[in-house]
């Protein structure tokens, strides 16, 4: 507010109280040294001056004010019409805008005679004009903030603004200025992430997987039911961070999973999968398949991760006993295979020395010396023959184990 009025009263009582203790000594000091001016003339002299001289000093004081005042004016106006935000005026009670600024002119397409020929209603959806005259009748002029609304623009296309506002005067008239901040898409992007997070609560109640939602940023991780459904743990042990979940993955699976999620960020790949073993809160383990979809930022940095992990256990356990009757059948085929190499050859070869060694035997000579000899041969082979049968018992045994 301008202390000019102020000023000016205030000097112009401190000079006439001056003015008012000297008069009647100025008065006859003139008096003394014009003998030869009318006496009557002389008290007129003397107020024309002090009049001339409160009149020169109102005159600066006044002059100086309007400078600065014009000044700051220019400024504001200056400010008002090169502010990047869209702002504008309007008339409080008829609500015709009464100015605008450039950054409203080339948000919304009007040209500023266009603007001034229209009223706030005009930049609104006029599905939302009762709304906005509710909420005119209702507005306290003490409070700044208007809230989020739609604005149309000259193309008919509709966005999201922020509005704040306060009482003014404008030549003359009562009036509002407004400041409209584009918040379009961030109003979007929220209406989106919330619409995806409704989908997400309701895969995360009726599905019997369990549902994660990893923030990498904050480390964060939130899960529906399936810590306790699935893996029997209290909901208070379920803790929301990635740690908990490592240390339940089996020690032998845990560095093969890591590193496949790893090289998945390094590709920029947006799906992810694993299998491995998850421990369950009695101890044991289940097999689980965890499939995920990875969120990048425009920077290509991983910010969020949305998986599932799904119990596998049964099935991979029947295909583990599959595979561990695969292996006991073919162990079970290479017995069999060296029995049988066994019986062609390590057999084969004892017997037929035993029956030359029978062949050869004369008892009718009675050579003692060469029936010593075949004796000792036949004694041999039959201690070979024995260790050959050994073998096989011991392999019929293993198959029986």
């Amino acid at each position: 507010m301008s202390r000019t009025p102020l000023k000016t009263a205030s000097l112009f009582l401190a000079f006439g109280l001056i003015w008012l203790a000297g008069y009647n000594r100025l008065l006859a000091l003139l008096t003394g040294l014009f003998k030869h001016v009318d006496p009557g003339l002389l008290p007129y002299f003397v107020n024309a001056f002090f009049i001339t001289v409160s009149t020169i000093l109102i005159y600066i004081i006044v002059r100086h004010d309007l400078l600065r005042n014009n000044t700051y004016s220019t400024q504001y106006r200056q400010l008002f019409y090169e502010h990047p935000v869209p702002m504008w005026i309007y008339q409080w009670g008829t609500l015709k805008f009464l100015a605008v600024n450039n950054a409203a002119v080339s948000k919304y397409g009007f040209s500023r005679k266009e603007f001034e020929a229209m009223d706030i209603l005009s930049i609104r959806d006029p599905s939302s004009i009762p709304d906005v005259l509710d909420d005119v009748n209702r507005t306290n002029r003490n409070l700044d903030y208007r809230g989020i609304w739609q604005h149309r623009k000259k193309n008919g296309e509709l966005f999201y603004v922020e509005l704040y506002s306060h009482t003014t005067h404008y030549n003359g008239r009562e009036a509002r200025i407004v400041m409209a901040i584009d918040i379009d898409s961030e109003v979007r992007n929220t209406i989106k992430a919330k619409d995806i997070g409704t989908r997400y609560e309701l895969l995360a109640q009726v599905t019997q997987d369990c549902i994660y939602y990893w923030d990498l940023l904050s480390g964060r991780v939130t899960r529906n039911h399936g810590p306790s459904t699935m893996f029997g743990y209290k909901e208070e042990e379920a803790v929301e961070k990635m740690d908990w979940w490592k240390e339940k993955v089996h020690p032998e699976d845990i560095t093969q999973v890591m590193d496949s999620f790893n090289e998945s960020l390094q590709r920029k790949d947006i799906h992810w999968n694993a299998a491995y073993r998850f421990r369950c809160a009695d101890g044991s383990y289940k097999y689980v398949l965890d499939r995920a979809h990875i969120l990048y930022s425009d920077h290509g940095d991983a910010v969020r991760v949305i998986g599932a992990i799904q119990d596998v256990d049964e099935s991979m356990r029947h295909q583990e006993e599959r595979r561990q009757f695969i292996r006991l059948l073919q162990e079970q085929n290479e017995k069999l295979q060296e029995i049988a190499r066994i019986n062609s050859h390590e057999i084969r070869r004892p017997v037929s020395n035993i029956m030359g060694i029978l062949a050869m035997l004369d008892l009718e000579k009675n050579e003692p010396a060469l029936n010593g000899r075949l004796f000792g041969l036949l004694q041999q082979s039959t201690a070979e023959l024995d260790a050959t049968l050994f073998r096989i018992r011991d392999k019929l045994q293993q198959m029986r184990e």
